[in-house]
Formats: structure tokens, sequence, C-alpha cells
């Protein structure tokens, strides 16, 4: 394997490397709904545009003869506008780690999608020189749950400008796709669960692994500074499920010190917690 400088852990049998996705920024009230400014603008300072800095990370997950990514970022198949509004940066960072990896987009063998927001999938579909949007990874079987196929394929006013059906359909149409309904084991004992309130086909990635638990968060904790009950986003569909997610995830984590790791913290990849869901403590892992 080509050396590399990509953050990494151990989780059980499995090497989990933290793949940048790229940056973006978006804003600060809208990523902490109800807390005034003047208490998460401590820990998540906004620009003049009043967006706080974000990571997409993604996890490759590496073991039992699998490569496994989780999340596969924004992409780079839209166009300036759109990365001023959200001032995208790196997005082409996705297959520029798997290569520092030594991994051709060829050699994954899966990819599970959280969910269908652009800054969770888009990096699965890539444009070609003719304009046809193909799927990235041309070996995988890309894992969505049901629910959340079918809430982006019926979206609202609400929940419409997260969804871009180039970023899904391909996959469907390339014969790639498949649904499942219920959590989904990817890799012996690491699970797709789901985690809704976000939306609510919403789901993390649990590793199962007695001493060594770990839970990819993704939106329902963004970043160390969503660790509080009450720091929920206002982009959440249904905050008070989310509300009781989080409870009922942070009560485990913090009683068992689990690690957590963070898809959109702009600095941590990984802390490990321990205190109570209502007081969590936490400490820098990667």
């Amino acid at each position: 394997m080509v050396a590399s400088t990509i953050p990494s852990l151990t989780i059980g049998p499995y090497r989990v490397h933290f793949l940048a996705g790229g940056r973006f920024r978006l804003d600060g009230g809208a990523m902490f709904g109800v807390v005034p400014k003047v208490l998460w603008n401590r820990a998540a300072p906004a620009d003049e545009r009043n967006r706080i800095r974000m990571r997409m990370t993604c996890l490759l997950l590496e073991g039992n003869g699998q490569k496994i990514l989780v999340d596969a970022g924004s992409g780079a198949k839209e166009d300036a506008k759109f990365r001023d509004i959200y001032a995208i940066e790196g997005p082409e960072g996705l297959t520029q780690d798997l290569a520092a990896l030594g991994v051709k987009p060829e050699d994954v063998t899966a990819v599970a999608l959280t969910h269908l927001h652009f800054d969770h999938c888009g990096g699965g579909t890539t444009r070609d020189a003719a304009g046809v949007v193909r799927p990235t990874f041309p070996n995988a079987h890309y894992f969505v749950r049901r629910q959340e196929w079918e809430d982006a394929h019926h979206a609202n006013e609400r929940n419409r400008a997260s969804y871009f059906s180039d970023n899904y359909d391909p996959l469907h149409d390339a014969g790639q796709l498949i649904l499942h309904d219920t959590d989904l084991e990817i890799l012996p004992g690491v699970w797709m669960k789901c985690l809704p309130g976000h939306t609510l086909g919403h789901q993390g990635c649990f590793f199962d692994i007695p001493g060594e638990r770990a839970l990819y968060t993704v939106d329902l904790v963004p970043t160390a500074a969503h660790l509080p009950l009450a720091y929920i986003m206002g982009y959440d569909l249904y905050p008070m499920t989310t509300l009781e997610t989080k409870r009922a995830i942070l009560r485990q984590a913090t009683s068992e010190g689990w690690l957590l790791l963070f898809e959109h913290d702009p600095d941590l990849h990984a802390v490990r917690v321990s205190g109570t869901e209502q007081k969590v403590r936490f400490e820098k892992v990667a």
C-alpha cells in the first residue's frame, strides 16, 4: 500500500480511514437551531455571511476482504454559483485520498449512504466528459435506506434544496442500488443504524464491537459543538425526534465510553466520550 498521511483508526478488526470529501460552510443559525448565536458562536465562529466552517469527512472501512465507503461528500458536479453559496472547497479530495491509500474507484466494494442530502452522497456519482452522470465506483453496490429513497423522491418545500436526483438516480439506472428497510450489517459487527430526526431515514454507522464500540454520528451530532442535547440543527425535519434519539445514544455512549466519529467537525475526526448525556465530556482521539 502507498504510504499516506490520511488519518485513520483501528476499531476491532477494521482499519477506518477518514477521507476528505471537501470543506464547506453553512449558516450558523441554521446549524444550531434555537440556540442563540451568542452561545454557539463561541464554539463555531461565523464568517461575514454568518456561515460556520465544516468538513465532509467520509469513512473507508477496510477488513474482511472488503473496502467499504460510508458517505461520499458533495462531489464536483455542481456549478460555481452553488460552490460559492456553500463555500465548497476540495470536493475532489475523496478520490484523491483514496488514491493516496492505493485504492482505485473500481476497488471499492460497497458504498453505504447515511442519507441522500447533497453533502453526503454527491460524490457517489460523477459527470463524465460527455455530460453523462455515472456511479463513481463502478463495481460497488450502493446501500440506501428505503425510507430515505422514498422521501428524496417526494421532497417538499422544506427539504428539496438538499436533494438532487443526479446524486442518486444514476445508481438505480446502473443497477448498483440496493434499498434496505431495516438496520443493515455491512461488515461483521458494523451496522448502518437508523438515527431518525434529521430525516426519518437518516442513519449512522455503528461499530457494535464489545469494548470498542464506536458511532459515526453523521447529522445527529454533526460536530463536537453539537454534543449538548439542545444543540439541534434547524435543518432537522423532526427536531423532537432528534432530541430523543440523541438522548438515548449519548446516554449509552457516555456510560460505555464509546468513540464518536464526526462527519462535519472542522477540526476533530473522533473523540472518546464520558460523563452523562446531560453533560458530555470528551477527549480527542483523531
